[in-house]
């Protein structure tokens, strides 16, 4: 499969690429694309959202112990409704 890529996106594989953080272009595509998929089947998170629920969730197991995925899950979405 050949898709054609705007000199923005160009840049950016190029500089992943420099970075060392990726062998191949095709590499960073993956990347790229897997984080798509997260966002469609997790939802979007705002910026430091991520680490900040990380670290709320690390919280709440030193404190209160483990809780159930599915629960904490249907609160999340709760939280995100009322945002």
């Amino acid at each position: 499969m050949n898709v054609p890529i705007d000199p923005g996106m160009q840049e950016f594989i190029d500089e992943k690429l420099e970075s060392g953080q990726y062998d191949s272009a095709a590499d960073v595509v993956r990347a790229a694309l897997t984080v798509l998929k997260q966002q469609e089947l997790f939802g979007d998170f705002r910026p430091g959202e991520w680490d900040e629920l990380l670290a709320e969730g690390e919280r709440g197991i030193r404190e209160q112990g483990t809780l159930d995925a599915d629960e904490a899950l249907n609160a999340r979405r709760q939280r995100r409704r009322m945002e």
